[in-house]
Formats: C-alpha cells, sequence, structure tokens
C-alpha cells in the first residue's frame, strides 16, 4: 500500500487526534526527505516512516494506558507515542479518584539509541510541547551471548520499568565487536537483541511489547524467554507483540489499563 493510500485510510483518525499538528503526514506520501528517517548503516537503505505504524502505535498506547514507555531507536515514533502519553496523562488528571501507583515515571518515554548525532537530529525537531516528557539516552551497543547464542546488548539502559516496550533498534552496523570471528558487520546477519531478556525477570505483569519487524530477533526472545506470554505475529503489518499473563503483584503495581 502507498504512502498516500495509508494516509487516506488513516487520515479521519489523524484528524480527530491531531495528529497532523505534531507529524506532517503529507510530507509522508511520498517518503522523501522525511525530517526524522533513518538510515540502515553503510547500506544507506531508507527506513521510511509508515502511516500504518504510527497510527497503530498511537492507538496501541491510548488503549494500553502504560504509564512508563521504552523505545529501542527513535524517530517519528517517538513523537507519536509522546503524544499519546500527553493524551493519556490528561485523562488520568481527569479522574475523580486515582490509585497509588509506584511509579517515579508517570507519561514518560525513555528512548536509547547508538547515535549521538541522530539524538540531536530528532531532538533538534521534536514538537516543543512533547519534549519535556521524552528522556533521550545515548548508548553503544557490543556483541554478546545469551545461554551461548550470538547477540548484543546496549551498554547504557535507561534504569526504568516500562509497561510498554517497542523495539525497532538498533542497526546491525551499530554492534561493536565480534565474537570468533563473528561481527554484525556482516550485511546477510540480522539483529539479535538481546536485551529484554535480561530484564525479564523484572517485568511486571501486563508488560507488552512490540517488536517492529526483526523476525528473527523476535523468534529468538520467544525461544528464551522463560515467563508466560501471549505472543502474536501479524505478517500483514510485519510485527511481533508479546503480552506478560501474569497475576498483578499487588494495588501499588498496577498498569493504567486496569483501571482508566
Amino acid at each position: 500500500m502507498s504512502g498516500r493510500e495509508q494516509y487516506e485510510m488513516h487520515k479521519d483518525y489523524i484528524r480527530s487526534n491531531g495528529l497532523d499538528k505534531v507529524i506532517n503526514f503529507q510530507e509522508n506520501i511520498d517518503y522523501k526527505d522525511s525530517a526524522f528517517d533513518a538510515v540502515s548503516g553503510k547500506l544507506k537503505i531508507p527506513f521510511p516512516p509508515k502511516t500504518d505504524d504510527l497510527v497503530r502505535l498511537h492507538k496501541l498506547i491510548r488503549h494500553r494506558r502504560p504509564f512508563t514507555v521504552l523505545e529501542f531507536g527513535l524517530g517519528y515514533s517517538t513523537v507519536i507515542m509522546a503524544d499519546a502519553l500527553e493524551k493519556n496523562q490528561k485523562e488520568w488528571e481527569n479522574l475523580h479518584k486515582k490509585p497509588d501507583i509506584r511509579n517515579r515515571f508517570m507519561f514518560q518515554l525513555f528512548v536509547v539509541d547508538a547515535s549521538s548525532e541522530w539524538i540531536q537530529n530528532v531532538k533538534d525537531r521534536f514538537p516543543a510541547h512533547l519534549l519535556s516528557r521524552v528522556h533521550f539516552q545515548h548508548s553503544n551497543v557490543e556483541i554478546g551471548t545469551f545461554n551461548g547464542q550470538l547477540c548484543h546488548y546496549y551498554k547504557n539502559l535507561p534504569d526504568v520499568i516500562a509497561e510498554f516496550i517497542y523495539l525497532d533498534g538498533p542497526s546491525p552496523k551499530d554492534v561493536q565487536g565480534s565474537i570468533n570471528g563473528l561481527s554484525f558487520n556482516c550485511d546477510e546477519r540480522t539483529v539479535m537483541s538481546g536485551d529484554l531478556l535480561l530484564m525479564e525477570s523484572t517485568f511486571l505483569p501486563g508488560t507488552f511489547i512490540l517488536v517492529d519487524g526483526r523476525i528473527n530477533n523476535a523468534r529468538f526472545l520467544q525461544r528464551n524467554f522463560t515467563r508466560n506470554y501471549d505472543v502474536k505475529y501479524d505478517k500483514e503489518g510485519d510485527i511481533t507483540t508479546f503480552e506478560l499473563l501474569e497475576e498483578r503483584l499487588g494495588r501499588y503495581n498496577l498498569l493504567g489499563s486496569d483501571f482508566f
């Protein structure tokens, strides 16, 4: 489906939610010279923003009502999720009675990326009214293993517990190092993030993970996660989702979707 067709299909949602005021979707129609476009390392292949993906993300954040979001990689998706969090916070503030929640980062978005230049590029073009709820963090990415399997890890992750995680980074070319001669500078080798496996033991029940593309990585996570997830693969959208199905830990560890 072309960019114009995607826009036409979602334009009612975009306009009714004011998303055209934070992103120039008309610019995205032909996917040329977009301010937040990313590029795949030495291959120089643009990864254009897609209206389908952006609207899906916005709807998910609005529906699931997470208090804290973590994003690997950044771009248009960062703007969209920040906007959804802002709208959620306004609804939260209008609640007559709010439960006590053990969370220092209410309605905040944490993003980590391997390129300080790319982070600055996004920050320079970010809507000013949304910037205060986004925390940008630079981190190198290094090759490693998980249970003897080749993968890679960000070396400096945001120290948060997020109920919604969006995995769309890094680029293979950002991964430093090699093991036994193997590296992610090999063009045919897919990304293999192990960060969520490191974090899994502290996920809150109900945690929702969206893996954008990266099918091999999603299957790697599914094979190695040890807790009970509802896993869905959307072939048309090329996404995999994980939802952690466990009883809540207690009244201070609830999610936004539990009560508003």
